[in-house]
């Protein structure tokens, strides 16, 4: 069975196992443009809902589970969320004086993502774009997230510019960012020694720059003073590679790359190991200390 049928099937198989709840099947935009397909199960005198996305049942589906399997998977997984999305309902959301604390930003590339940004606030920032989330911290949700609309903003009375400071604020103190070498992070992952910190005990060729959760870890660009905090560290500028909206890869200007070399580099990394809803960007970036500024 193929994908498409698969889809209709198991629709229809939730539709008849789900009774008088509404069974709807959603093409949901992510990141950098990918679709993908998604089904709520909303309960009656409800207003939202889980969204359980399909993909992974089909894997499971290919590799020998029944549809039948499939579906009451599907529907033990939405009871579960069901729980999620009541925990953040009453979380404090629609209160912007509650929910400022949980202002997050990240970023993600600007013209992949033409039509998402369409709908959602957002700054400018060389060829990226900083866009905002609500991220929960409770027991229940922890560390789940949820992009802020362009609706939410005026639900909340708010400007682009007050949703920025909040997460200006809280995004570096909530997610610390870390720096580690990339050879010795190889060392900490072989276990031939423990994690080294900002006491490098030689200098290395590249550095790993993200935050200690290791999830949206590129937005450290942004924290105030870390790359020129950085430069210090190295003593020298540096480029600036985005691996990923997880993490970016931090090169010193010491003359053995190119900034063509590089570039060619993370086109590779994009091609060959980062998933497509992943990707960053193509270009690399330099750090200017005199000038305390990246540039394209």
């Amino acid at each position: 069975m193929d994908y498409n049928t698969f889809k209709q099937e198991i629709l229809t198989s939730l539709k008849k196992e789900a009774g008088e709840k509404m069974v709807t099947l959603h093409r949901i935009e992510k990141n950098n443009g990918k679709i993908l397909d998604a089904v709520t199960i909303m309960e009656s005198g409800t207003h939202i809902a889980p969204t359980i996305y399909l993909a992974d049942f089909y894997d499971f589906f290919s590799h020998g589970m029944s549809l039948e399997e499939v579906t009451f998977k599907i529907l033990e997984l939405n009871t579960e969320r069901q729980v999620e999305e009541t925990e953040f309902q009453n979380a404090g959301f629609e209160d912007y004086k509650r929910a400022r604390s949980h202002i997050c930003y990240k970023l993600i590339n600007l013209d992949m993502n033409r039509k998402l940004l369409k709908n959602v606030p957002y700054i400018p920032y060389l060829d990226l774009a900083i866009v905002f989330y609500y991220r929960l911290e409770e027991e229940v949700l922890n560390g789940a997230n949820f992009l802020v609309h362009n609706c939410n903003l005026e639900s909340w009375g708010i400007t682009l510019q007050d949703i920025y400071e909040d997460a200006h604020k809280n995004t570096s103190r909530r997610l610390p960012f870390t720096l580690q070498g990339m050879e010795a992070l190889i060392r900490e992952m072989t276990g031939e020694e423990e994690l080294l910190s900002f006491g490098f005990q030689k200098r290395e060729q590249m550095y790993i720059l993200t935050n200690e959760e290791k999830y949206f870890g590129a937005a450290a660009l942004l924290y105030p003073h870390v790359l020129s905090h950085i430069s210090r560290l190295l003593h020298c500028n540096f480029y600036v590679l985005p691996s990923s909206i997880h993490e970016c890869i931090l090169v010193p200007d010491s003359g053995q790359f190119s900034k063509k070399e590089l570039e060619t580099m993370v086109r590779e990394v994009n091609e060959t190991q980062v998933e497509d809803e992943e990707v960053l960007s193509q270009n690399v970036y330099y750090y200017d200390g005199k000038k305390g500024a990246l540039i394209l």
